[in-house]
């Protein structure tokens, strides 16, 4: 009888130790997680805001704006009537006029030697941007005054 008991006892206190095994409790808790559980979500991309052409007005109309382009910098005043003055660089000033669409800038530029021999017809390119930065077709726009 006594080894019955016994052998009871054994078997109890093994199942009792399998059950705690299941449970993780031996689990050495100051380990590190794995890696996958503290992979960050994919979060889709924050997409610059399209304004409206009453914004894009108010936005550059009466300022002066340094941007950055592809291949030149400059800072661009935008008069309230229409007409801009575009410094580039390093190269020189030269007129232009401006108008706005939704989601648009639309320019021309006067004739600059060396850098815009003809000048440049009214172009429009996409318009986005906040929080002070801004972006008219390849060019990022910051406010200079």
């Amino acid at each position: 009888m006594k080894m019955i008991a016994r052998n009871f006892m054994i078997l109890t206190a093994a199942l009792s130790l399998a059950g705690c095994a299941s449970m993780n409790v031996f689990k050495d808790s100051s380990a590190e997680p794995p890696a996958a559980s503290m992979a960050q979500p994919d979060l889709p991309p924050v997409e610059p805001t399209t304004l409206s052409a009453a914004q894009i007005k108010s936005l550059l109309n009466g300022k002066s704006w340094r941007w950055t382009g592809s291949k030149f910098t400059g800072v661009t005043l935008y008069a309230s009537d229409g007409t801009s003055l575009v410094e580039i660089s390093g190269k020189g000033t030269t007129g232009g006029k401006w108008t706005t669409k939704d989601g648009q800038l639309c320019e021309s530029f006067a004739p600059l030697p060396g850098i815009l021999p003809q000048g440049v017809p009214m172009t429009c390119q996409p318009f986005s941007g906040s929080a002070g930065t801004y972006k008219a077709g390849s060019a990022t726009f910051t406010l200079a005054s």
